[in-house]
């Protein structure tokens, strides 16, 4: 619907008032107006936030008290659970780039499928406050959101909302679901103000994976989730979200309805009952409340009224918030002499109460009711002090807390390179990304932390970490920079107190690849939604890989990488190209499944545009995306990401086939088709010839991308995926559909390697300083590439090159293999049409000349393996040595055309 805008009698009054000096020193101080305005193309400058996750741009609303600035996106601009807007996304301080705020969205019963798409936004102002009207609609069910900035309150954003049925043929809800989309990105904190000793902090528990089966389980009675960044943002923030009530109203009567808080590494959600309970006091739900839950129901005429409030605090820790639910409370100050530790604060019996981190001169404050607390201090390299607090009626100073010395490692200076850590002898791996707190998500097999990362990124330039804190012990140390460079290892012993000189030998290029440059197409960092890895960490950790073009793919936002690479000062080691990842969250009519995910590049981002530019995809079928792409963006490349997860569809369905479905992956369920592709079938049988159906108007097909995405490390599944997204690939080359196939990290955090898998691309100018975007892409497009997880190839047929042409029906195979000596290879294998016909053992044999016949027009694709050895094991744990190359066509009849040999 079109955008029914109402603006108060000061619609053309921009109130500006002077905000009283706050002394809280974690709360920026302010001086600015209380205004609610859209934004436009004159505006935007002074008004679209920024931060790692800001997105709102022109066309969106901004209102503020002058200490927040918020962002409410225009109805026409969609989110990642609506294909409409008119929520709320970007929230952070006023002149800081601190936005961490991602997405939510109003669900009933939870589901995916029934999002309350707004379709009206309205504004109200005064003298001390704005607040922003919405009204959102579902399945006869409306919600009128109310968010309110005031100059009394102003590190929070209230929220008030008033849920109604106004057509009882509709199927209604049996409970209200506030959503907070935290895809592995924050850490949730669950806190209960009203009964402390329900605070569960970090330890959450599993809801999305186990399903609705896991609500008895994960349900908590708390009011309040605190999210934060971690410590190395840019600016510190956290949010604390915070349900104050719900209430069932009728007429003159109301009572509140059980309100319950979920929260795991995915998700957080607001779960509100349409009524109270048959039997249970609403305080949990246990094998008696579960079944009645589905009897629950709002009637018409009744509502729920939901207050909700945001608190915004100024540090990347949970007392930021804590702080201001206790505003009355004792003040606990202090000083940390590691900067770098933070302060568990818990009850005496061991239950979280809040989480510290100290200024940068180590001082520290939190405050706490009187009672008696048990402080827990962690620090790097696994460290821990714990003491005993008791508070009373007046503000205390601790003084200094410190922790034991660790021991130091000095690191090399002025080479670029990735330091792997391993422990021996009994010595635990190090964890260099600590977030030091103990975050663990419970599920069916027990609890599970977040992965240590026992690796370090050194880009050879001087921000790189002098220094790094070990355990006492004995460690293996690697020294590596990608596989075309040596290993070096070192075993080192650390002591309490003592630093030690790393002397590892440098890695030095051992394999070279003239003709060739070396190119990761997805790559994630904290823009995307989904981590909080910082952008020039994320650059960092491509110089260190000898990556030397980085294809960003952050998640439905148009990025791009130079500005980073400029600031890091490696614009002589590694370049970018600007570019998106198309990711489909929504299930719609139009694809019960979601879209899936495709990247798109080189897309320039639109510095003033909601998500800089993202074209819309969410309940668009992807034929229609992919025209609105090119035609926005002339010579764009598509690349289908992990089309698969394994094998499980790809051929004969099981009877439990929806069960089975990869939502991220389109070929597991092919979009609008609702079913999966069947790589044995040709494309013009039943489901599979949804792909090859023509827009009527532009003659785009579901199925016309560029590339292809084959090696994408996804998890313990790994190998099978390659089969599986292999297997699809060379079905689509057999019937004539020309692709690309690639090979990349899909890395989000630093504890997913990137820059390996990794394409090899044929150029002319095969260094930084030579890159030829436009001759990169054509290269890219044509096929004249390989994927290798690590051995470098060298592929010719009687002088054609991947992606070209050979006229004649003999013709000889000509293959050279290189890899450092650390990476294995000891077999080949060659397809023609996609069947193998032979294989090859290698056997310490590099170079090989195997003539081949050809009865019909072909293609000729071919494959090296070989084991993962310790060392590889360590330096890229769960990948094998393995290269692909993309086809070699053959015109066996030489009439001039290649015709496609089928299935």
């Amino acid at each position: 619907m079109p955008l029914n805008l109402h603006i108060s009698r000061y619609r053309r009054l921009l109130v500006r008032i002077a905000l009283l000096s706050i002394t809280t020193t974690s709360i920026p101080t302010a001086v600015a107006a209380v205004e609610a305005l859209r934004i436009t193309k004159d505006n935007a400058a002074q008004l679209i936030q920024q931060g790692p996750d800001a997105t709102g741009g022109i066309g969106d609303w901004f209102f503020s008290n002058g200490t927040l600035c918020a962002v409410i996106s225009d109805i026409e601009h969609e989110n990642e659970f609506s294909s409409k807007g008119g929520t709320l996304v970007d929230l952070g301080f006023c002149g800081r780039a601190d936005d961490h705020f991602t997405t939510a969205q109003d669900m009933l019963d939870g589901q995916q499928t029934r999002p309350m798409d707004i379709h009206q936004v309205d504004f109200d102002i005064d003298a001390d406050q704005v607040s922003v009207t919405t009204q959102g609609r579902a399945d006869g069910v409306v919600v009128d959101t109310r968010y309110t900035l005031s100059t009394a309150r102003p590190t929070e954003l209230s929220i008030s909302k008033r849920v109604r049925v106004v057509d009882d043929e509709k199927p209604g809800f049996n409970f209200y679901a506030p959503f907070w989309f935290n895809y592995h990105s924050m850490e949730p904190f669950v806190f209960s103000s009203k009964h402390p000793a329900n605070t569960r902090g970090f330890n959450n528990e599993d809801f999305v994976t186990r399903g609705s089966s896991a609500i008895r389980q994960a349900a908590i009675n708390a009011d309040t989730v605190i999210m934060a960044p971690p410590a190395d943002a840019q600016y510190g923030i956290a949010y604390g979200w915070q349900l104050k009530s719900a209430k069932r109203v009728s007429g003159d009567i109301s009572y509140e309805v059980p309100h319950f808080v979920l929260a795991d590494d995915e998700s957080v959600v607001m779960l509100i009952l349409a009524d109270s309970f048959y039997f249970g006091d609403g305080s949990y739900i246990g094998l008696l409340q579960l079944p009645q839950m589905p009897l629950l129901s709002l009637d018409v005429g009744d509502s729920l009224e939901i207050e909700e409030i945001l608190y915004v605090g100024a540090r990347s820790d949970v007392a930021s918030v804590t702080d201001q639910l206790w505003p009355v409370a004792v003040t606990v100050a202090g000083r940390l002499a590691d900067t770098s530790s933070a302060l568990h604060v818990e009850l005496a019996d061991g239950t979280p109460y809040t989480f510290v981190r100290p200024a940068a001169d180590g001082s520290f404050h939190f405050r706490a009711a009187a009672g008696d607390y048990r402080l827990r201090q962690r620090g790097t390299a696994g460290r821990e002090l714990t003491t005993n607090l008791k508070v009373g009626a007046d503000d205390q100073d601790l003084g200094t807390l410190a922790l034991p010395p660790a021991a130091q490692l000095n690191l090399p200076r002025g080479e670029a390179m990735r330091l792997v850590f391993v422990g021996l002898e009994g010595t635990e791996n190090p964890d260099f990304e600590d977030r030091l707190t103990d975050y663990a998500v419970h599920d069916d097999e027990g609890f599970h932390n977040r992965s240590k990362i026992s690796q370090l990124f050194l880009a050879g330039v001087d921000s790189d970490p002098k220094q790094v804190d070990l355990a006492p012990g004995k460690y293996r140390v690697y020294a590596t920079r990608g596989p075309e460079y040596s290993l070096g290892i070192q075993d080192i012993s650390m002591q309490t107190g003592k630093a030690v000189n790393l002397e590892i030998d440098l890695p030095k290029q051992t394999v070279a690849t003239p003709g060739y440059i070396a190119a990761d197409l997805h790559v994630h960092s904290g823009i995307s939604f989904d981590n909080t890895f910082p952008e020039l960490a994320r650059v960092r950790t491509f110089v260190a890989e000898h990556g030397e073009i980085m294809v960003s793919s952050e998640h439905d936002v148009l990025v791009d990488y130079a500005p980073y690479i400029r600031e890091l000062g490696v614009m002589d080691k590694i370049t970018s190209i600007a570019a998106t990842e198309m990711t489909s969250l929504l299930l719609a009519k139009s694809q019960p499944f979601t879209g899936g995910h495709l990247n798109f590049f080189p897309v320039q981002p639109q510095t003033h545009a909601y998500r800089q530019g993202m074209v819309s995809h969410e309940d668009r079928r992807l034929r229609d995306v992919l025209h609105e792409f090119r035609e926005n963006h002339p010579g764009v490349l598509a690349q289908m990401n992990h089309a698969r997860q394994n094998l499980s569809l790809s051929g004969a369905l099981p009877k439990n086939y929806q069960k089975l479905i990869y939502k991220g992956g389109y070929l597991d369920h092919m979009g609008v088709a609702a079913y999966p592709y069947n790589p044995e079938e040709p494309l013009h049988s039943h489901p599979n010839n949804s792909l090859i159906e023509k827009h009527p108007q532009t003659g785009v097909r579901d199925i016309d991308v560029d590339a292809f995405e084959i090696i994408n490390p996804g998890d313990t599944y790994h190998q099978e995926r390659i089969l599986a997204l292999r297997k699809d690939w060379l079905s689509f080359l057999a019937q004539g559909l020309r692709m690309t196939g690639t090979a990349n990290s899909d890395s989000h955090h630093s504890g997913q390697q990137v820059a390996v898998p990794r394409n090899m691309v044929r150029v002319i100018g095969d260094s930084v300083a030579e890159f030829d975007q436009s001759e990169f892409l054509a290269s890219l497009k044509s096929g004249n590439s390989y994927g290798t997880t690590g051995p470098m190839l060298e592929v010719s047929l009687s002088g054609s090159q991947m992606g070209q042409s050979f006229s004649g029906n003999q013709a000889t195979l000509k293959l050279e293999i290189r890899s450092a000596d650390w990476i294995p290879v000891d077999a080949i294998r060659i397809q023609v049409n996609g069947r193998q016909i032979t294989e090859v053992a290698v056997a310490g044999k590099r170079e090989f000349a195997i003539p081949l016949e050809f009865s019909q027009d072909s293609f000729v694709t071919i494959e090296v393996s070989g084991p993962a050895n310790d060392a590889y094991e360590a330096i890229y744990p769960g990948l094998t040595p393995y290269a692909f190359s993309n086809p070699i066509y053959v015109d066996a009849d030489s009439d001039g055309k290649w015709s496609p040999p089928g299935l």
